[in-house]
Order: C-alpha cells, then sequence, then structure tokens
C-alpha cells in the first residue's frame, strides 16, 4: 500500500509538472501570437496638408503668433501632430538705433560662427507654407516670402517637430515655386532634442552651417519638385527613400555643403545635378510611416485562432501522451 501511496503521489505530482510546463508553453505561444498581431499594425501611414485650412490642416500656436519663431501644429491623418517652424541663415540686418525686435536678435547672436535665426512662417493658403527671414521682413513679397536662397537670403528650413513620436518621412509635396525647387532633407540622430538659444531664438549647437558633424544626417536631395496646389495635395510629392526614423526633419533649400556635393535624385530616382542659390517654394504636404497603439480588447484574426487552436491541440495531445505511458 505504501509503494502505491508513494507511485499515486509520484502520478500527481508528474501532472503538476506537465501541467506547469503546459501553461509555459500556452503563454510562450500566446505572445508569438500577440507579436503577431502587433507587428502586422505596428505602422500606419500619415499625411499632413500644410496650410490653414480644415481637415487635417495646422494652425498658429499663441507664442510669437504673427512674428519671428512662430509655430504651427498640424494634425496627420493618423491624428500624429508636427510642429513647424522656419529657419534661416539669414540673421537680420546690421542694427542702427533705435532698434527693432529683429535688431536686438541679431545683437544677441553669437559673436562668431554662422548660426540659423529663427524666421517668421506664413501660410499661403493652397500654395502651404512660406518663411521670411530678417532681412526679408515679415511683410515680404514673392519670391521672398517662400523658402528661397535668393538674395537677400541665403538658405531657408523648414523644422518638423513630431514630439515623441519617431517617423519615417516618406514623401514632401510643394504647392508653389518660382525658378528652381532644389530640396535638402536632414534626419535628427541625437539622442536629445535640438537645442535652442531662448533669449535670441537663434539655433546653437545643431544651428552651425555644418548640421552634420552636430547630430543632423543627410537623407537626400532632390531636384526640381513639380507644384500641386489641389487638395488633398501630394500629387506630385517626391519620394524621400527615407528607411530610418526619427522625431526632428529639417526641410531645406538645397544646400551643396550639407549634401556634401551637386548630386541628387529626381522625383523618379535617378541622379542629377541640383543647384544653390536659385531656389523658392512652398511646402503644403509631406507624408510619413508612424507607429500606432493597436486598440485594446481587439478580436484576434481568424488565422490567429487558427494557430492558438493547433498550438493548443499538440499541447494537449503531450499531455494525453504522458497520462497514458503511466497507466
Amino acid at each position: 500500500m505504501a509503494r502505491l501511496g508513494c507511485k499515486t503521489a509520484l502520478h500527481a505530482l508528474n501532472d503538476r509538472n506537465i501541467m506547469n510546463q503546459l501553461r509555459t508553453r500556452l503563454l510562450s505561444v500566446a505572445a508569438v501570437l500577440a507579436g503577431m498581431a502587433l507587428s502586422s499594425g505596428a505602422m500606419a501611414q500619415s499625411t499632413w496638408n500644410l496650410y490653414s485650412g480644415s481637415g487635417n490642416g495646422c494652425s498658429q500656436n499663441a507664442a510669437s503668433s504673427g512674428n519671428y519663431n512662430n509655430s504651427w501644429s498640424c494634425t496627420g491623418s493618423s491624428g500624429a501632430v508636427a510642429t513647424a517652424s522656419a529657419w534661416s541663415a539669414d540673421r537680420g540686418t546690421t542694427p542702427v538705433s533705435p532698434y527693432s525686435q529683429s535688431e536686438i536678435d541679431y545683437l544677441n547672436a553669437p559673436a562668431s560662427g554662422s548660426y540659423y535665426a529663427s524666421a517668421y512662417l506664413a501660410s499661403y493658403g493652397n500654395s502651404g507654407f512660406g518663411a521670411a527671414s530678417r532681412t526679408e521682413g515679415i511683410s515680404a513679397t514673392s519670391p521672398d516670402h517662400a523658402f528661397d536662397s535668393s538674395a537677400p537670403g541665403t538658405q531657408d528650413l523648414l523644422l518638423l517637430d513630431f514630439g515623441s513620436t519617431s517617423v519615417i518621412l516618406d514623401q514632401i509635396g510643394i504647392g508653389w515655386s518660382s525658378g528652381d525647387s532644389d530640396i535638402t532633407l536632414l534626419r535628427w540622430t541625437g539622442s536629445v532634442a535640438p537645442s535652442r538659444v531662448t533669449t535670441s531664438s537663434l539655433r546653437t549647437g545643431d544651428g552651425e552651417q555644418n548640421l552634420i558633424a552636430t547630430g543632423w544626417a543627410l537623407v537626400g536631395s532632390y531636384s526640381n519638385l513639380g507644384s500641386d496646389s489641389t487638395a488633398p495635395f501630394g500629387g506630385a510629392a517626391v519620394n524621400t527613400g527615407a528607411t530610418e526614423a526619427s522625431s526632428w526633419w529639417l526641410i531645406s533649400t538645397f544646400n551643396s555643403a550639407l549634401n556634401g556635393g551637386s548630386s541628387c535624385k529626381t522625383s523618379t530616382g535617378t541622379t542629377t545635378t541640383c543647384t544653390t542659390g536659385d531656389d523658392a517654394f512652398k511646402l503644403n504636404f509631406i507624408s510619413a510611416t508612424v507607429p500606432t497603439t493597436p486598440p485594446t480588447g481587439k478580436v484576434p484574426e481568424p488565422g490567429s485562432l487558427a494557430l492558438a487552436g493547433v498550438a493548443l491541440a499538440g499541447l494537449f495531445g503531450v499531455r494525453r501522451r504522458g497520462t497514458a505511458k503511466r497507466a
């Protein structure tokens, strides 16, 4: 009887061990299935119409509204928000007393080095965003109120801040151009956000002319973009070829120093030559791949359920074989 009791106890122990193994395997299967579900819907495409209007449009933020260093919040089709601001290598004119605000900012600029000053970002209907440097003035007219690299400006840039969301910027579209429309695209690779000088509204550190050495990486330069001002825009957008994500992106008038030369791409991806100093355009569209949060309580897809059923059947088959052997 004692030996029979020991055998029964061993069978019970084995049952518990097998059930624990089954439980562990079931959890592993569940984790794999969950990972499959997440990977199938973890990224989504989102578009932004960069203009002041209804439907995925942009609104100007209160800080510095209507002045240099202003910004706009633009909500994409996925709900992700991009904050847009304008910058320029043109820091302003030589101050003459009594000083204007732009001249005060000029005086606050670093004594040496080439830095980018905040510019004025304005929305021009379906044409999209344009920028006016401190020398061009807020009331600048065409083509100076666009992103341009012609005198008196030297290089204008659109900064896109996606906050805590990292995106892959896939497409860029313009709604207006004058002369040429070559662009350079950069992606921020630093571990912290690009820095700013609060008092003077001038970019420092990453704001030197050589952005590549301060945390920005070249994604590519693109030649002579075609314009499309027909809502919802993007009909003539250029594919960037970007493969890596970032929360900060810079769209600049073409710059051979940042590009490492004059070689760039056409809208079809062929190699061509871009030129510096004759660009003028307004941006009205971007498209990006963004991560998505799976909805809670999502019902598993039929394929996932079938896989789970097969896994469970196999595991319980192991349990039955173990029981049969002991009998």
